[in-house]
């Protein structure tokens, strides 16, 4: 689904405005990622993000509109975005993006929800032992949930907006245990993350098994090459 934003010129009110229109909010925080990172540094220093629909720029330094041409830095991302000139201040009309109905910032090291896309009150879950340990299993339960913290694996990543080919580690944020994934495909906990995890694996690769033998309102949770949406809450 198309995915907008705002640019603003970092040092007027009223020049140099566009909405971006990307093919998707992964496209989004993946042009942003090759313009941050980019060995262009007038564009990887001067071009900001203040969350996922708004950016800074100073076209003095790089207009955002030339990363698009501009050879190192986003010229694989051409026909993914467009950039729409708004109209100036001076009393004309302002240009509204819609709003997404479900917004979530894909930040590592923060922690969320993991919830199916196409039905939305089904979440990932842990159930927590009577000694507050948390049990071996993760289900799938549409009456409880369980919050897991999100890393990519890099150290240092706190912070960095995550992208499709980030590996990660996906961990309970107040126990040290972490998803793991065994030989039969089925998700389990580990005090070891599973390794080459990445974060488009998380987004697309896990499906809901049959229901727990101990409690059928719970259902198991599998990896598989063909698996469902997620999203994270």
């Amino acid at each position: 689904m198309v995915f907008y934003a705002y640019v603003k010129q970092s040092t007027d009110t009223w020049s140099y405005r566009y909405v971006m229109a990307f093919a998707s909010h992964e496209v989004a925080d993946e042009w942003w990622r090759a313009v941050s990172t980019s060995s262009v540094v007038s564009f990887a220093n001067s071009i900001r993000r203040v969350n996922a629909q708004f950016y800074l720029h100073d076209v003095n330094q790089a207009n955002a509109a030339n990363s698009l041409v501009t050879a190192g830095v986003a010229t694989e991302f051409l026909n993914k975005v467009i950039f729409l000139l708004m109209d100036d201040l001076g009393g004309r009309q302002l240009s509204v993006i819609p709003s997404p109905d479900h917004l979530v910032d894909h930040i590592s090291g923060n922690s969320f929800f993991i919830r199916s896309k196409t039905s939305p009150y089904e979440y990932w879950y842990c159930p927590l032992l009577c000694d507050g340990t948390a049990s071996n299993e993760v289900y799938v339960s549409r009456n409880e949930r369980t919050r897991f913290r999100v890393d990519i694996s890099n150290k240092g990543s706190a912070g960095i907006v995550m992208i499709g080919s980030d590996e990660i580690a996906i961990t309970l944020p107040t126990i040290s245990l972490s998803i793991h994934i065994t030989d039969g495909g089925q998700v389990i906990l580990s005090p070891a993350p599973q390794v080459g995890l990445k974060f488009s694996d998380l987004l697309n690769k896990f499906t809901v098994g049959p229901p727990s033998k101990s409690d059928p309102s719970l259902k198991e949770l599998f990896y598989t090459d063909n698996g469902e949406d997620w999203e994270l809450a």
